[in-house]
């Protein structure tokens, strides 16, 4: 038992520590285990490993003893972006970053019919960085990130010997950081008078964090030792942040009247519903040696309505106001397939494809995330021998190009995004008691 809490400590400041650059592009994240990765996240009805947890806790009744698992993604995302003004074009392109979500997991088994297990992994994330703060869509945003790390602890047990079934408690921890411009002397402060001028460029930086607490299921159904079914859930958190946004005058700006201008450092206050996911997986086993699993995930991005943050005074020259995006955004479906296949006793094969749709209407995409439908191709392998396991992949993005139309309360201008592509390098070291 000594042993078993110091490796579960351990996993937790790993994964803590790592969590300080674990974001994405994108907003929802699916990265929890380089074999999940490698199999386009089929990981909800086939043979387990500890990443389980997260998957498909149900499917801890499978692991016997003692388990863990630690690593992370690699996520290199670029995008280009076209803004058209008064007959003229501007290019912003996304700046060079590595975003490292990690993740961990300890599981092990209490008695014949009963498991315990606890995950750490990052369910929400966003990076989107633009090479140049002075680009022509800055009035919307220029860097946003979103950092997300939910703890998991889930407890398993089997119902029959065919049917097992597992409950858990998700804590997610939230940072918020947003950076944008603003011109006060335009007749609408978020668009500005020309996206080639910045001299008057007001600078917005947010920050703010929060934490929620909601609940997470599975369900697992053997049928044979063919077929199999699994459905797991993940419930929405609301998250209350609370921080302060900062603002930098440009020489331009300074000389406008403060009486004007009512941009001053403030406290903010905002609240948003990060949305619940229902995954289901139906999985194949004609040999012992290949595994099929054709899966299906659904995010009801539907709740995430509006982004709303209140600055509170001296803010708007001491009146506080409420900042307020509407989103619209529409429930997501995420289809994947994945096969595995173990070429030796101590190396598997594994390929994947995932068809993830975009949440955002295309009268609501905007530069935060800006991209359409993405597909996933994805490949890795895995090694194990002993009691250690060590798994590799790697997945290739291609996002569908998306157009934006004008809408000028939120900073956004006709044009294009294209030349969407990102690159996912996997990485999970595993043991087994």
């Amino acid at each position: 038992m000594k042993r078993l809490k110091s490796l579960a400590v351990s996993c937790l400041l790993v994964c803590t520590a790592l969590a300080g650059t674990a974001q994405a592009e994108g907003f929802a994240l699916y990265e929890w285990g380089a074999r999940g990765n490698a199999l386009g996240g089929t990981m909800v009805a086939r043979k387990p490993d500890a990443s389980a947890v997260a998957y498909n806790p149900a499917l801890m009744t499978q692991l016997e003893g003692t388990q863990v698992m630690a690593g992370v993604s690699a996520i290199i995302p670029s995008a280009k972006v076209d803004v058209k003004y008064n007959g003229q074009t501007y290019t912003g392109e996304g700046a060079d970053n590595v975003w490292t979500p990690p993740h961990g997991y300890l599981t092990t088994q209490l008695k014949d019919n009963l498991w315990l297990g606890m995950g750490i992994y990052t369910r929400f994330g966003l990076g989107t960085e633009y090479d140049d703060s002075n680009w022509a869509g800055r009035y919307n945003i220029y860097n946003a990130e979103i950092q997300t790390i939910s703890y998991n602890p889930n407890i398993a047990f089997k119902l029959t010997d065919k049917l097992s079934a597992a409950v858990g408690v998700e804590f997610m921890t939230l940072k918020l950081l947003m950076d944008k411009k603003s011109d006060p002397a335009a007749a609408n402060p978020v668009v500005g008078n020309n996206p080639g001028d910045t001299s008057r460029d007001i600078d917005s930086n947010l920050e703010a964090d929060s934490y929620g607490w909601g609940l997470t299921a599975g369900l697992h159904y053997q049928f044979n030792d063919q077929w199999a079914a699994g459905v797991s859930y993940k419930s929405q958190i609301e998250q209350e942040a609370e921080g302060e946004n900062n603002f930098t005058l440009s020489a331009g700006a300074q000389s406008i009247p403060a009486a004007v201008l009512g941009y001053q450092d403030c406290d903010v206050r905002g609240s948003v519903i990060l949305p619940d996911m229902l995954a289901f997986g139906v999985s194949y086993t004609p040999i012992p040696e290949l595994s099929i699993e054709v899966g299906a995930l659904l995010t009801r991005w539907s709740l995430y309505d509006n982004l709303a943050i209140y600055h509170e005074p001296p803010f708007a020259n001491g009146a506080g106001k409420l900042v307020n995006q509407e989103k619209d955004w529409k429930d997501a479906w995420r289809y994947s397939i994945g096969v595995e296949y173990a070429a030796t006793p101590w190396m598997d094969l594994r390929a994947g494809f995932t068809y993830d749709e975009s949440p955002a209407p295309g009268n609501r995409i905007d530069y935060l995330i800006p991209t359409d439908d993405r597909q996933l191709y994805s490949t890795g392998v895995g090694f194990h021998w002993d009691s250690y396991t060590v798994d590799l992949s790697y997945t290739y993005i291609v996002a569908s190009d998306a157009h934006y139309d004008v809408r000028r309360a939120d900073g956004v201008y006709e044009g294009n995004s294209y030349d969407g592509r990102t690159h996912v390098l996997g990485l999970s070291l595993g043991y087994k008691f």
